[in-house]
């Protein structure tokens, strides 16, 4: 007969196991999100909240985010200091569609990069902490290269966090022509959400 403590350390180490390969199977791109994104029409894109403010959309032409309050300041500022991974820490960024330019802005620093330089726009998920809330990281994906974070949410219910943050990137979307790759994280447990696919998401 085995004693508690042989089988402990086995009941323990199944379990992360068990944890570990549950993590890896639910992150990744999500074929059912990317066609929402694609599909449906979400509200105007000025309900984002996040470490940059909607402050001008003209819809298929230009959008401006910009750090233009003071939640904004404070919440790139938690991102920076207390987030993980690359961060989004522009002061401005500007989506021009007459141009075929994205501008960015940090502090007295601009940049200015053709949309041709860009194959794709990428919704990142990070797991916010307890309850089941998360983030999300948006990226502009370059043809070569890291990834270019531009902006990132408040921490909100799953659902509603990838609704409002689904609103800027198809903004953007719209204007460069470029798919939206969605992202989920694979540390959040929520009954229903993400959907596995495009039955589950209607």
């Amino acid at each position: 007969m085995f004693s508690a403590d042989v089988i402990l350390p086995f009941a323990v180490l199944a379990l992360l196991i068990f944890l570990a390969v549950s993590w890896y199977v639910r992150q990744g791109r999500n074929p059912a999100l990317e066609e929402m994104v694609q599909r449906d029409e979400f509200d105007s894109p000025k309900i984002f909240s996040g470490t940059l403010s909607v402050e001008r959309d003209e819809p298929g032409h230009f959008l401006r985010l910009s750090k233009s309050t003071q939640s904004n300041r404070w919440l790139q500022f938690q991102h920076r200091w207390l987030g993980a991974g690359k961060q989004a820490i522009l002061d401005e960024v500007d989506f021009d569609g007459w141009r075929g330019i994205v501008a960015t802005r940090r502090g007295k620093d601009r940049t200015e990069i053709r949309f041709s330089e860009f194959s794709a726009i990428r919704m990142r998920e990070v797991s916010g902490g307890k309850g089941g809330g998360s983030l999300w990281h948006v990226e502009l994906i370059p043809q070569r290269g890291g990834a270019l974070p531009f902006v990132t949410s408040e921490v909100a219910a799953r659902q509603d966090s990838f609704k409002e943050t689904a609103a800027v990137a198809k903004a953007a979307s719209k204007i460069m022509l470029l798919p939206v790759q969605v992202h989920v994280a694979g540390n959040i447990w929520t009954p229903g959400w993400p959907p596995k696919s495009l039955a589950s998401s209607s």
